[in-house]
């Protein structure tokens, strides 16, 4: 059995489980934004399964697979044991699939070669070689002589924000732990093959990271990326099991594991952190949030606050196919904070950080990442170089700033330019709803 079949068998046995009550439809937070709120809950969840079992479904199902922003609200809704979440993930994946035809492979070799470059870039224009190689480790390198405590697994887009990183590894350090470290490109979750509608190419980078991080045996394996997650958790690691009968591969999200060491982590909070800080929240994976909060109220002086906003989407850019939406979100996210007199809002994940640090000049309080709270309280910094260049708000004075990692790296200049460009474009204020410092 290979990977596309055991996909397909997997999206079968979903489209069977489901009773298309239409409970997860009336759960999700998207189908306002998508235009299919006044939809029928049970004809767009009966659209979905056709799709699974390769019809063309419905056009409301459809739109509701493609507005996925994977938040997670649709999976305690179901009583059947099944993962809408996952079954709306597959059947945007088989859509695509279905549409896309002859081209679904250079579409995927499309997407995945912008994300490789953009993360070569932008992570080159902010660190020198040799801690490059410390983050982003080529593959295939020597099994290490003992087992490490932990294995790390980045994933890609991560990387255009080291700092966060770098605070990643600290941590595990300051902690006795011996580590490796598995990502970048070289290691793909596969997302983006999969997102283009290539099950075969998918599979393969998936499971060839998945032999990677198995290679270096250590006991315990974290991820960073939520993406990386739900990839691993909805499609490389059911088909591995499939495939192989072998149920032993897990991944456990970073923050679950720096709970379970809270009172080892209580003993090296030894810094005060004097802010009143609110968490731009994610609800994919609530426990992740739990976790987070659980070790922000463990810093010593740390006043935590609760905002009473929606919270929507797996990271930031998951709610990019709803464009204005997202942007009303944010900015009440921003109105909150000022109302409650924040002086920090603090993102969990590296998309959400890219979307919101550089708002930072527009509002009353600064936007950090959580890991730069829970450095601080350790003792542990590392510069936020990415927001320093995306708050210059002007292209050439970043290639200026980075003119020498520019030149050490051999990076050609208006090729950093287009990346940037895009980066620096990623979100924009809503007129008339900025907050003045």
């Amino acid at each position: 059995m290979d990977f596309t079949e055991a996909l397909d068998i997997h999206m079968n046995e979903i489209a069977s489980a489901c009773t298309r009550c239409g409970k997860c439809f009336q759960a999700c937070p998207m189908t306002g934004p998508a235009g299919i709120g006044d939809a029928e809950p049970a004809m767009v969840v009966s659209g979905i399964v056709e799709i699974l079992r390769g019809a063309a479904g419905t056009v409301e199902a459809d739109a509701w697979a493609s507005a996925c922003s994977s938040s997670g609200n649709c999976i305690p809704a179901c009583d059947y044991g099944v993962n809408p979440r996952t079954m709306v993930r597959l059947a945007h994946f088989a859509s695509t699939r279905r549409r896309s035809g002859e081209a679904v492979k250079a579409n995927a070799m499309k997407s995945f070669r912008a994300m490789a470059k953009a993360v070569r870039i932008v992570s080159r224009l902010q660190i020198d070689a040799d801690l490059l190689h410390a983050l982003q480790p080529p593959p295939g390198r020597d099994k290490p002589a003992r087992r490490p405590d932990v294995l790390i697994y980045t994933g890609c887009n991560v990387h255009k924000t080291p700092h966060i990183l770098i605070l990643c590894l600290d941590v595990i350090r300051a902690m006795g732990l011996s580590y490796e470290v598995v990502g970048g490109p070289s290691a793909c979750c596969g997302v983006f093959q999969f997102l283009s509608g290539d099950a075969e190419t998918s599979g393969r980078a998936g499971l060839g990271t998945l032999s990677q991080i198995e290679a270096i045996g250590a006991r315990e394996t974290l991820s960073w990326c939520p993406s990386c997650q739900t990839q691993f958790d909805d499609v490389i690691i059911p088909n591995h099991q499939r495939m192989s009968r072998d149920d032993a591969f897990a991944l456990t999200p970073f923050f679950l594991f720096l709970e379970r060491h809270i009172e080892q982590l209580r003993e090296l909070f030894v810094f005060p952190v004097r802010k009143r800080v609110a968490l731009n929240e994610r609800p994919g994976y609530p426990g992740v949030m739990q976790a987070v909060k659980r070790i922000l109220h463990a810093i010593p002086e740390l006043e935590f606050v609760e905002l009473d906003v929606p919270r929507v989407g797996l990271m930031s850019n998951y709610l990019t196919v709803a464009p204005r939406f997202k942007d009303e979100l944010r900015e009440r996210e921003f109105r909150a904070a000022a109302d409650a007199g924040v002086t920090t809002l603090a993102t969990v994940f590296h998309a959400c950080h890219r979307e919101l640090c550089h708002f930072e000049r527009t509002v009353s309080f600064e936007i950090v990442n959580v890991m730069e709270l829970i450095g601080e309280s350790m003792g542990a910094k590392a510069d936020d170089i990415y927001k320093r260049l995306k708050m210059m708000n002007d292209v050439e004075a970043m290639i200026d700033d980075c003119g020498d990692l520019i030149r050490r790296h051999g990076l050609d200049p208006d090729e950093a330019r287009d990346v940037l460009l895009a980066d620096q474009l990623a979100a924009t204020p809503l007129q008339g709803h900025v907050i003045e410092k």
